[in-house]
């Protein structure tokens, strides 16, 4: 949410107090505003006068007889939200900016009704993705190149069971304040992204961005809560800043679609482990004289699947533009469910189903692998068929392995095309490859709970 510097009317119209009210109405009529400031020796505020209280009044009156001495003041750092709220309250239609004791700006409700328009997160009140977005795709058109940081915190849902709920909250909030302080809006823009994510678009040079991105993390771990004995760390993924030239009939949208995929990559190769899954639950090392090393956890030995992940059900929700897609898989006796939130429109909507089935697949596969969606591409095949194609990447202790599978649909479900060529790229590839391990049964955040409060 804009703070009130970012929107208000800084070169201000203003009357003496000596002034007469024609003068005032002349200055509005002039000037197509609505109210003036009357300022006392060009520094103090001393009242308010508006084109409908001075309607009916004597034009030789002074505006020191007329003025509304009730006036409401708001400082440049007070968010649009709150100013709404003042003026919805008290009913000014005018408030005044002042810093430092000094006149600084005006603001109406036309100034605000623009930010109030676009949706936010009550609870930490940041702007969510689709401002996010409106504000990348104006800078990639004005020819600058951006970077995406997306945050994440670690183990957020076993922090949200162990304390609860309305602590959790208070980290969100904690958080944000954080990432707040740490923005410079002349240069970055903050968003909630959904769940425990914050994004950051950013026109820092990609050096700067990620010494800034470390920083953050830094301060994200100094969060301390009364009566919580521990606090939350976050990894974060960085993607951007490299362009060296403008792009030719570039589609924008597409642009800051792939800068953020990449940089949610990017985040999950940060992970410290799988998310979801406790810090204690590492692969063992192996009876064969294998020792970690260097960080290295061996393989287990190849253990052969029975049947392959396979669809159960595809949930998509849309609000405008955002959307929230549930996708449940099986194998065999095991469920394993994974829910995304974001930016639905056109082949986002499939990027959106490709990475919830990602991250489905990623539950049913032991601490240190996973799966991460690095691209869905689309192609007509005639007039009937769309052919839908998934690239991945299958992320062992081992290496980061590029996977490839692709689905037809003929006028049918493209979202369930979408998550079927994410599993033939999956399960195509575990199938030839004798080391990868069989999926282990989904773990239930309250059973994750019980563990972490018996290690410790």
């Amino acid at each position: 949410m804009k703070t009130i510097d970012q929107v208000m009317t800084n070169n201000v119209i203003w009357v003496s107090p000596s002034n007469v009210v024609k003068t005032a109405v002349i200055l509005m009529k002039g000037h197509q505003i609505g109210a003036l400031p009357v300022v006392h020796n060009e520094d103090a505020v001393v009242g308010m006068v508006s084109y409908q209280s001075l309607l009916g009044e004597n034009p030789d009156s002074s505006i020191i007889d007329v003025m509304d001495k009730a006036f409401f003041t708001v400082t440049p750092q007070t968010t649009v939200h709150e100013a709404a709220e003042i003026m919805a309250e008290k009913g000014p239609s005018h408030l005044l900016v002042v810093d430092d004791g000094r006149l600084a700006g005006i603001v109406s409700h036309s100034d605000l009704l623009p930010e109030l328009g676009k949706s936010f997160d009550p609870l930490t009140g940041l702007a969510w993705s689709d401002s996010l977005r409106e504000w990348s795709v104006n800078v990639l058109k004005s020819g600058l190149e951006i970077s995406i940081i997306l945050l994440d915190l670690d183990l957020f849902g076993v922090f949200n069971k162990k304390y609860g709920h309305v602590t959790g909250d208070s980290i969100l909030k904690a958080v944000a304040e954080v990432l707040k302080a740490a923005v410079d809006p002349k240069l970055d823009f903050l968003c909630r992204y959904g769940g425990d994510e914050f994004a950051i678009a950013s026109l820092r040079p990609i050096s700067e961005v990620e010494e800034f991105g470390r920083k953050i993390k830094a301060r994200v771990k100094e969060i301390e809560l009364q009566d919580v004995p521990e606090g939350v760390t976050c990894s974060f993924g960085i993607f951007g800043g490299r362009r060296t030239k403008e792009r030719e009939e570039v589609h924008y949208a597409a642009t800051l679609d792939d800068l953020i995929n990449r940089a949610s990559k990017n985040c999950t190769l940060a992970k410290p482990h799988r998310k979801g899954q406790p810090e204690s639950a590492a692969v063992p090392a192996q009876a064969t004289g294998e020792s970690e090393k260097d960080g290295f956890v061996p393989i287990p030995e190849y253990a052969p699947r029975e049947s392959r992940l396979k669809i159960a059900s595809i949930n998509f929700a849309s609000s405008g533009a955002l959307a929230t897609v549930d996708v449940n898989l099986i194998y065999g006796a095991n469920t394993y469910t994974y829910s995304v939130k974001g930016y639905s429109v056109g082949r986002s909507a499939l990027r959106l189903v490709a990475e919830a089935t990602a991250g489905a697949v990623s539950k049913s596969l032991p601490t240190g692998y996973g799966v991460v969606l690095d691209e869905v591409l689309t192609y007509g095949v005639g007039d009937d068929y769309q052919l839908i194609t998934a690239l991945a990447v299958f992320i062992t202790p081992k290496a980061s392995i590029q996977c490839i599978g692709t689905a037809a649909v003929k006028r049918g479900d493209s979202y369930r095309a979408a998550a079927a060529a994410m599993l033939n790229a999956i399960n195509r590839h575990i199938a030839v490859s004798p080391r990868i391990p069989s999926p282990q049964p989904d773990i239930s955040e309250e059973a994750l709970v019980e563990q972490e409060i018996e290690g410790n």
